[in-house]
């Protein structure tokens, strides 16, 4: 492949939010060029989690996107470590923002109502590489019972409880950048065994 064709193969693989390399030869050495784009982290929920894991991330050098429906809760003053903050319905945020294959993804909405609309709206497209979602086990529970009674095929979600939120979920998406997702399964559960309440 000459390097037009590598240099296209990267803009596209950016475009998607995905990892690529260029390959050359100077001096009779083969060299690589890695380009990595920013991860984004997406915070669907504004409220008291989402400040600090914001931050956290952030300071990792996520790029974060927020969104919440509450003007009081998605504005610049709030987040102003957000490359992006969104104050529209969930279901318009996780279209205006295009969840990639590439992205970590945080449900940590205000309530059941609201991480049923979110994990609704992201089944139905492209799986991101993390998704979690706060909630305890009888609530998780609860929501994957009333999506599979909905038709979607859910095997397993990352459900956060009794620790420090906004750092375990922060911990997940930086230890574990790479969980895998099976074709017949909406959620894949990358959390290690110690981390589960």
């Amino acid at each position: 492949m000459n390097l037009l064709e590598q240099f296209q193969t990267i803009r596209e693989s950016a475009e998607h939010g995905l990892a690529s390399a260029l390959h050359f030869e100077a001096e009779g050495a083969e060299l690589v060029r890695s380009f990595r784009p920013n991860e984004r982290l997406i915070l669907l929920g504004g409220g008291n989690i989402a400040q600090p894991l914001c931050r956290y991330a952030a300071d990792l050098g996520f790029s974060v996107i927020v969104a919440d429906d509450r003007p009081t809760f998605a504005n610049r003053p709030r987040f102003p470590e957000a490359h992006t903050v969104y104050c529209d319905r969930f279901e318009n945020a996780i279209d205006r923002i295009g969840i990639g294959a590439g992205d970590y993804v945080a449900v940590i909405t205000r309530g059941h109502r609201y991480d049923a609309d979110c994990l609704r709206k992201i089944l139905r497209g492209t799986m991101p590489k993390y998704l979690g979602m706060i909630g305890s086990k009888r609530r998780t529970a609860g929501l994957l019972n009333l999506l599979e009674g909905e038709g979607f095929v859910v095997a397993l979600a990352t459900e956060i409880g009794s620790y420090d939120t906004k750092l375990e979920l922060l911990g997940v998406a930086v230890a574990l950048p790479r969980p895998v997702y099976s074709l017949d399964a909406a959620l894949v559960d990358p959390l290690p065994p110690k981390l589960h309440g």
